[in-house]
């Protein structure tokens, strides 16, 4: 079972908690207001515990320079068998992107991960940024319980999507065309879906082929985990027979 979303390269790495606190954030400019990435990080955690939301497994990961910051959080809050809820949060201290956290579901047979974008947050780093941003991960939190049911309402209508072969050709073909999976992860798609790793998604259905997906597109999950998490979000949306 791989374990290595945050291993990231290009310039970034894993740290633990305690090395996160060593980056600091730059002094403020303007109407930038910029925060450390640990205190975004105990911003999550602290709201994620008064909400009765246990952390399990973290990840976490760093440019080099310490300018950008990325993590997972695994919940103990199962969303089905096997599943558990996940969010994510991201943080800049270059002005490259705004804070951000999102939530998901991580499936422990295969260690994938998808987000979903019904529930996401984002704040640009101004002077009532962290203001907003502490209020709305706080509204985010307290939504995590409806979030889940509604996670665990749409694995169920993928697992109960059964796709002819034909259907999941189309709809490969249309992840491509949508610029969701590229060229040099689709042939990897269609192996993995023609000969599964895992007996769990041997059955021909939308959940296995979200699985199969995001199976295919692992590297990108340790190379470009914010590119990935934005596919993950769309393979959701293409492959719900409800939004179809």
């Amino acid at each position: 079972m791989a374990t290595a979303i945050l291993s990231l390269h290009r310039g970034a790495k894993t740290v633990t908690e305690e090395e996160l606190t060593a980056y600091k954030a730059p002094e403020p400019e303007g109407r930038w207001y910029p925060l450390s990435h640990s205190r975004v990080l105990t911003v999550v955690k602290q709201t994620l515990d008064e909400a009765g939301f246990s952390v399990g497994r973290q990840q976490l990961g760093v440019m080099r320079d310490g300018s950008r910051f990325f993590g997972t959080l695994d919940l103990k809050t199962p969303i089905s068998e096997g599943v558990a809820l996940t969010v994510g949060v991201r943080n800049s201290v270059d002005k490259s992107f705004p804070l951000g956290f999102c939530a998901g579901s991580r499936v422990f047979v295969c260690d994938n991960l998808a987000f979903s974008a019904e529930l996401l947050v984002k704040r640009k780093h101004t002077i009532f940024g962290e203001r907003d941003f502490i209020r709305r991960i706080a509204e985010a939190v307290a939504s995590l319980n409806g979030f889940r049911e509604q996670e665990a309402e749409k694995i169920d209508r993928l697992k109960g999507f059964e796709l002819s072969p034909e259907l999941a050709e189309a709809l490969m073909l249309r992840a491509y065309e949508r610029g969701i999976v590229g060229a040099r992860d689709l042939p990897r798609v269609i192996r993995l879906w023609r000969e599964p790793l895992h007996d769990e998604f041997r059955v021909s259905t939308a959940w296995s082929l979200l699985n199969t997906f995001t199976d295919a597109m692992r590297e990108r999950s340790v190379k470009q985990p914010q590119d990935f998490a934005v596919s993950t979000m769309r393979l959701g949306a293409l492959l719900d027979p409800e939004r179809n």
